[in-house]
């Protein structure tokens, strides 16, 4: 598992790509990885906290996206930044933001070596 995600089980992962087959699995992995990346782009601009629409509709994705890839921590922050967002809590969104960023880098990066390399690596 990617060292900055604490929590990951990447069985999940190796399970979506065998139910969609070897000729999809990429296609998939694409698609996931501009999905994240575009969480990525909302999230990782500081100044995001203050725009609640943004950051709720960015972790809502987040909240799916990573656990259904198995990112079990990464989710538990996006529904902590979620809730955060709905609150319009400032300073909990600040709090969180830095670590979430670290893990949502860390899945991005696995996600691309595990399109490059085909397989999935526990």
């Amino acid at each position: 598992a990617p060292v900055e995600i604490r929590e990951f089980d990447p069985s999940r992962l190796a399970h979506l790509m065998d139910l969609t087959g070897p000729d999809l699995a990429q296609e998939l992995l694409v698609r996931l990885t501009e999905d994240l990346a575009g969480v990525l782009e909302v999230v990782g601009n500081e100044r995001v906290a203050g725009d609640w629409k943004r950051l709720r509709e960015a972790t809502h994705v987040l909240i799916s996206l990573s656990g259904s890839v198995g990112a079990l921590s990464l989710q538990a922050m996006a529904e902590a930044l979620n809730a955060a967002a709905h609150r319009q809590d400032q300073d909990a969104s600040v709090a969180i933001l830095p670590a979430l960023t670290r893990e949502l880098q860390a899945l991005i990066a696995y996600v691309r070596a595990t399109r490059a390399s085909g397989r999935i690596d526990a």
